[in-house]
């Protein structure tokens, strides 16, 4: 596998991880509301009626998911960060290897 396809998966990967728990709180509550017409409110447990179940409390329960990106948004950044030295040193080649500072000194002493 190249180098590229591998950082470009580990950031997807990073990107999942800072965002997911937001990504669960609102995808859920807005399919909830487009698809099966459900009313969604942090403020209190609306009933949803969905093929004959009540899914109005977990429909509540999963918007406090959104609280745990207080923990993956910061987690993602340091990973992030992270991520970026890692592609620096392979795609720049930094810091240069002995091979190249030989070749270099090599042409400045001609």
């Amino acid at each position: 596998m190249r180098a590229r396809t591998v950082f470009v998966i580990l950031l997807v990967l990073i990107l999942l991880v800072a965002f997911g728990s937001a990504l669960v709180a609102v995808g859920s509550q807005e399919i909830a509301a487009l698809v099966f017409g459900c009313e969604v409110n942090l403020n209190y447990a609306v009933p949803c009626v969905i093929g004959g179940k009540g899914y109005g409390q977990a429909l509540y329960d999963l918007g406090f998911a959104i609280w745990y990106s207080y923990l993956t948004i910061p987690a993602g950044v340091v990973l992030f960060v992270l991520w970026t030295i890692a592609a620096t040193i392979v795609f720049l080649g930094w810091p240069p290897s002995a091979g190249a500072r030989r070749r270099k000194l090599s042409f400045a002493s001609c």
